[in-house]
């Protein structure tokens, strides 16, 4: 059965590579000598029409815009009014404003007032330091002084060496 396999498989390959084969040729042959200048015609084509709606189209469309301008300003407003009529709402409608600037003003004042009270409610208070412990302070107590070791027993702490004080930020 594997020898049979084998037999078809190599058959169907030699075919599939002479197909690919020959149909690459025809590609190559017959279609390309014709896609090849359709193709620069039809770009040449679409850049001579994209041209001319530039050329012709958008300052039509500009004047266009700018004569309705009024016209298009004066709906929305009329708009708006109707929205505002049929939500119940009477008079003159309510220029909108942005309010995030009132909020960060208000919220600047509340954090310098906050900072201020915290100063002020320190104001007068000594500041408490921790002090490091002494190596004196052990051999005046009357407790024992355990063995001071590091996480996995192997190197005892040095508790004289000062040097880690000064790299602190």
């Amino acid at each position: 059965m594997p020898v049979m396999n084998a037999k078809i498989n190599d058959t169907v390959t030699a075919r599939l590579s002479s197909a690919s084969h020959a149909a690459r040729e025809l590609v190559d042959t017959r279609v390309m000598p014709f896609a090849m200048p359709a193709g620069r015609k039809a770009m040449k084509q679409f850049w001579q029409a994209r041209q001319m709606a530039v050329e012709r189209l958008s300052p039509a469309v500009e004047n266009a815009l700018n004569a309705a301008a009024p016209v298009r300003i004066e709906a929305a407003r009329r708009g708006r009014l109707a929205a505002a009529a049929l939500r119940g709402a009477e008079g003159q409608l309510a220029k909108k404003r942005r309010r995030w600037p009132v909020a960060l003003v208000f919220l600047g004042i509340g954090g310098a007032l906050g900072a201020g009270a915290a100063w002020l409610s320190q104001a007068g208070k000594p500041v408490q330091l921790t002090p490091l412990p002494l190596p004196s302070d052990a051999a005046d107590s009357d407790t024992p002084v355990k063995d001071l070791s590091s996480s996995n027993g192997s190197h005892p702490l040095d508790l004289t060496d000062d040097a880690h004080a000064h790299h602190m930020h």
